[in-house]
């Protein structure tokens, strides 16, 4: 098997596939029951429902007229949202009584600058339900020292886009869980990506709603802090703040710039993970990260963990010898130079990390879905390219459904995005 698939991978697939079998049915009986007794939806005052689309204009000084806003750059921007009431949901489709962490959710929206609706491509939540917005994590623990913060700080996967992908949930769920302020790496070169790209560029970080949950700085605002008196390298050259505020400036100038060196120093400054996906998995259990793994008594989280991590890999527990460094680094862009062992993250953040409680492993699934997701004008490109492929499919008689989804099928033939160029086949071919 490639890289990132374990046997607990194949144990989830066959599960799913029983879980679809399953689920048809229970569905086909829900219908029933619900087309007989009407009392069992939720009333609209407990779930806020998806409002209408509205259109938007932003006007510098402030003053609106009905509806508009215009903004400095005399761009219209429309608020394009789901019409429907369905909200983002797992697979499963359980009724709204049994999803009360969908109380108080609202589907999310697509804020762009052309007329076509594009409303159905926002697949998440914002903002999530109330439960959500109020979970706390329980390994989550400040800084002995009042207020002091922690960090954890990571080095981009070097693969394509896909595996940086993958690899960067793995560290947004780990920060998010251990409630460390996040640094994201100067901008880099991305393999088959143009130009030097910062993770910002493709993810909404910096906006109000994902700060409220989790705090993102700049490694350059990391450095500047952690130099100055009170930082964690307080006691440091000053040589060394300038030498490494050079290489992150050339970096964001979209210059040449030595980020090993810049990383080098981080490592020899933290407490550098020692996760290998390979041969690991990252269990997050409060029992462990208070007593140690030997607290967790219960035959059915034992019998959970073994099943998750299988075989091939050894569980690592989260406790508080992780969680009590200033710095937490993953040296999860290459190999690590004492054994060469991979350090790289590229099993997806579900098969990697395993939450003992399901309700804190469903919230970090949910968080992904609902905050790394692309920025809106990604989407506005892509939904324009969607909407001439419906408008075609129409002409063809194939239907849109009530929530503008479908149309049409795709199919991804991976022929020019790698570096094998073998595979660079005409369509014919």
């Amino acid at each position: 098997m490639g890289h990132g698939v374990h046997a607990n991978v194949q144990n989830h697939i066959q599960g799913l596939r029983e879980h679809i079998i399953k689920e048809a049915k229970s569905r086909s009986r829900e219908k029933i029951k619900q087309a007989e007794s009407e009392s069992k939806k939720i009333s609209s005052d407990e779930i806020q429902q998806s409002e209408p689309k509205m259109q938007v204009k932003v006007k510098s000084k402030g003053n609106s007229s009905s509806g508009e806003i215009k903004q400095s750059t005399s761009k219209v921007l429309k608020i394009h949202s789901s019409t429907k009431t369905s909200l983002a949901r797992g697979y499963s489709g359980l009724p709204m009584e049994k999803t009360p962490a969908l109380v108080g959710a609202k589907r999310g929206s697509i804020q762009c600058d052309i007329d076509a609706d594009i409303s159905s491509l926002a697949y998440w939540n914002s903002p999530q339900g109330s439960r959500d917005e109020a979970f706390v994590s329980p390994f989550n623990v400040p800084s002995s020292i009042e207020g002091k913060r922690k960090y954890l700080t990571f080095e981009a996967d070097t693969g394509g886009w896909n595996n940086i992908r993958m690899s960067f949930e793995n560290i947004i769920v780990i920060a998010a869980a251990t409630g460390r302020d996040l640094v994201l790496p100067p901008s880099q070169d991305m393999y088959l990506l143009q130009n030097k790209n910062s993770f910002d560029n493709f993810y909404p970080l910096f906006s109000d709603e994902f700060q409220k949950r989790m705090h993102v700085i700049t490694m350059k605002t990391f450095l500047e802090d952690q130099f100055a008196k009170g930082g964690y390298f307080e006691t440091e050259d000053s040589s060394d703040k300038q030498k490494l505020l050079n290489i992150v400036n050339a970096c964001e100038a979209g210059k040449h710039c030595d980020s090993a060196t810049l990383f080098r120093f981080i490592r020899s400054k933290s407490y550098v993970s020692k996760l290998k996906d390979m041969k690991n998995c990252l269990v997050f259990d409060e029992q462990a990260f208070i007593n140690g793994p030997s607290a967790i008594t219960s035959r059915s989280i034992k019998k959970g963990i073994e099943r998750f991590c299988g075989d091939e890999r050894e569980p690592i527990y989260y406790d508080s010898e992780m969680a009590a460094p200033g710095v937490f680094h993953f040296h999860s862009g290459s190999k690590a130079s004492d054994d060469q062992d991979d350090y790289r993250l590229l099993n997806p953040f579900y098969s990697l990390l395993h939450f003992t409680n399901p309700v804190e492993d469903n919230y970090y699934k949910r968080f992904i879905r609902d905050f790394i997701h692309y920025k809106d004008e990604i989407f506005c490109a892509a939904g324009q390219v969607i909407n001439l492929i419906q408008k075609e499919g129409k002409q063809l008689g194939f239907k849109v459904d009530e929530d503008g989804a479908g149309g049409f099928s795709a199919l991804h033939v991976r022929r020019g995005d790698l570096q094998f160029k073998e595979v660079i086949i005409s369509a014919e071919e």
